[in-house]
């Protein structure tokens, strides 16, 4: 399949019956482009360094676009002519979205291509930032994420990158979360940059390294790697897998807190929201044109939200793979799979290619497993249903006097939940 042909099957798939809509939506953000700010959501997958430092001068700026340069200007630091040059882009992606509405076999231009595919990138699978622990605006497109605002936000605080000192090639290796108070999940690939085995087959640092977990290197945030990781706890012989021994994380607001692992698979598996939090890289495999480089060039390195939906179960050998389209723009090994509804971890990403799915590490299929549950890892065991029964009965419970009987029913819950009461995990509520 070429590249042209790629392209237009992901709008399809992405966009479905929403096509219109999201005609309009970029419709409605062209023309806000002609004023002062571009919408948030742009703002917030778009380079960086044009938003500081502008000035009015900058915004009244206005760049003509050869055919051969179309779309290049969209990653200048002129801000006026990224604006513009934007805005050419997303005229060209609704030209591109009627054709491909209208026709099963439309005829593109070059530059109806990159509009597309910008499109794809900006509104079907965007890469949100995570700023100060707070979620970017979404698009309108992905607006369900703007009513899971809360349960994202609590999720992210317990993922991060995991860094390196003395390193000679690199400062982190990739991305772990906690799955209880002091144990990180990430993949055996990442454990492998900075560990080796030992003459008696155990894994260890390698000399000179020092591995840290730092949640909060994010978008204008300065690097505070506060936590050590002290030991490998276990890498499976199956699973492209790893768990690490860290310090437990100060109990201050905002401070990190494990994920809890889905025990069970959700009721389908096809067609579920989902979203991924990590560290994309970018992928040496990619073959975007320069414009998309250019682009997207920042979107790396940082804690990011990619939303997107299940495709099924993928048997590879001897291990089952969970598939997803969520990491459109790059590689982010490690990357913490969750339910958008549950807002429960599905599974552990693995790779990724540019604008292709992604796959998972199934986590429900090692529930069992001896290496898990021999480090305590937490798997929950309460459904959404169930939740929200619970919480509709806080919110009653909230206004009367009873709260004897709403510690009981948080209580319950937890145990559900996570396995275990309040107090076994050292009054953590």
């Amino acid at each position: 399949m070429d590249r042209k042909h790629m392209i237009v099957q992901r709008a399809r798939e992405f966009f479905a019956e929403r096509f219109h809509d999201v005609i309009h939506m970029i419709q409605q953000d062209r023309q806000g482009l002609h004023g002062w700010e571009e919408p948030a959501y742009l703002r917030a997958v778009l380079r960086r360094a044009v938003r500081e430092g502008a000035t009015a001068e900058m915004a009244t700026t206005t760049v003509a676009v050869t055919p051969t340069e179309f779309g290049r200007a969209a990653g200048e630091p002129d801000r006026g002519q990224q604006r513009e040059a934007i805005g050419q882009l997303l005229e060209a992606a609704v030209t591109a979205l009627q054709k491909v509405s209208a026709g099963e076999k439309p005829e593109l231009t070059p530059e109806e291509v990159l509009g597309l595919e910008s499109a794809i990138l900006l509104y079907g699978r965007p890469a949100l930032l995570v700023s100060q622990g707070h979620l970017a605006s979404p698009t309108p497109f992905w607006n369900v994420l703007e009513d899971q605002r809360e349960d994202i936000e609590l999720a992210q605080r317990g993922i991060g990158r995991i860094e390196m000192f003395g390193h000679p090639e690199y400062d982190w290796a990739g991305t772990g979360f906690l799955v209880n108070e002091t144990t990180l999940l990430t993949t055996r690939s990442t454990v492998g940059i900075f560990a080796e085995t030992n003459s008696e087959g155990q894994w260890q640092f390698r000399p000179g390294i020092t591995g840290w977990m730092n949640y909060q290197e994010d978008y204008q945030r300065s690097p505070s790697a506060a936590y050590r990781i002290q030991a490998i706890l276990g890498v499976h012989d199956k699973y492209d897998l790893a768990l690490l021994q860290v310090e437990p994380p100060q109990q201050t607001v905002g401070s990190p807190i494990p994920l809890a692992l889905a025990a069970e698979p959700p009721p389908r598996l096809e067609g579920r929201q989902v979203y991924l939090v990590g560290y994309p890289v970018r992928d040496a495999r990619r073959n975007e044109p320069e414009a998309i480089v250019r682009i997207f060039r920042d979107v790396y390195n940082v804690k990011r939200v990619q939303p997107g939906i299940l495709h099924g179960m993928l048997q590879f050998r001897d291990v089952q793979l969970l598939k997803h389209d969520c990491a459109m723009l790059g590689h982010s090994a490690g990357s913490c799979l969750i339910d958008l509804e549950s807002h429960q971890v599905l599974g552990l990403h693995l790779s990724s290619r540019y604008l292709e799915g992604g796959v998972a590490i199934p986590l429900w299929v090692l529930r069992d497993d001896p290496m898990l549950q021999g480090a305590g890892v937490i798997y929950a065991k309460a459904d959404a249903q169930e939740v929200q029964t619970v919480n509709s009965q806080l919110e009653r419970l909230a206004r009367s006097r009873h709260w004897p009987e709403a510690q009981a029913a948080i209580s319950s819950l937890y145990q559900r939940a996570f396995g275990s009461s309040p107090a076994d995990k050292g009054g953590r509520q």
